[in-house]
């Protein structure tokens, strides 16, 4: 029987000898062969499992990122559907000369029209009125005038007057903050129900406090120049379902 001599030479001390017959070398190869061949399948296989991790975790994020998209998409048709309607009685109120069905589409007349059919014309004209109550579309303050208008940089609109006028509640609502703010000084916040918020700044002085329930007319602050200001005037900013849009869109005065 054919042998086979393994010798280990260190580089220091004796060389070490070993003698192994051919059956012993034959399992030692297969030994070997069936180590690397385990390790090979376990390594593909986990690398497969891996990468149907990944795909699922990408999978799922796409999921829920559609189904995010998917709510957002709803909740945005339910708010034209309020505004549409909101913008219908706002139009009833004021005896403009706009038309739903110069605006709206099919499905949105119908969905005035329901409304119609529950409530005549005069509780109609009567509920735009009290909906008026909770726009901001009065002037915030007697006199002055637009020293600043709105822009991407400037989020409301500076009307410079002198220190100590009468600051008005242009709506109804909420006060949901007074106190100092590092830029606009003594600042007062009112929100309701409608989604608008109405934001005074460099107040002299505030007349309400966190929690009053205030109407459109009623006097909360006073002029002044607190805050980073270098002159008298009122920072008017108004927000709409959490966007700030331009105050000069509902006040009425000419641009």
């Amino acid at each position: 029987m054919r042998k086979y001599t393994i010798q280990i030479i260190p580089s220091e001390g004796k060389i070490k000898q070993f003698t192994i017959n051919n059956r012993i070398m034959v399992l030692f190869i297969i030994l070997f062969v069936v180590i690397i061949g385990a390790l090979i399948y376990f390594g593909v296989n986990i690398g497969k499992v891996y990468i149907k991790d990944i795909q699922f975790t990408l999978m799922k994020r796409k999921v829920e990122q559609l189904e995010k998209k998917q709510r957002q998409i709803e909740y945005i048709s339910q708010e034209i559907r309020k505004f549409y309607v909101l913008s219908y009685k706002l139009n009833k109120a004021l005896e403009l000369d706009i038309s739903p069905e110069e605006v709206y589409k099919e499905e949105d007349r119908n969905l005035l029209k329901k409304e119609n059919e529950n409530q005549n014309e005069e509780t109609m004209e009567e509920e735009a009125r009290r909906l008026l109550e909770f726009v901001p579309n009065i002037m915030p303050c007697k006199g002055g005038w637009i020293s600043r208008g709105f822009s991407e940089d400037h989020k409301a609109i500076d009307i410079s007057l002198k220190e100590g006028i009468s600051i008005f509640a242009t709506m109804e609502g909420e006060v949901t903050f007074v106190g100092d703010h590092q830029y606009l000084g003594k600042t007062i916040e009112i929100n309701n129900n409608e989604g608008f918020m109405v934001l005074y700044g460099h107040n002299s002085k505030n007349l309400v406090k966190k929690g009053a329930r205030v109407k459109k007319g009623d006097i909360i602050a006073l002029s002044g120049n607190t805050g980073r200001s270098e002159a008298p005037h009122l920072h008017y900013a108004i927000q709409m379902h959490g966007k700030w849009v331009n105050p000069m869109d509902y006040l009425p005065i000419r641009r």
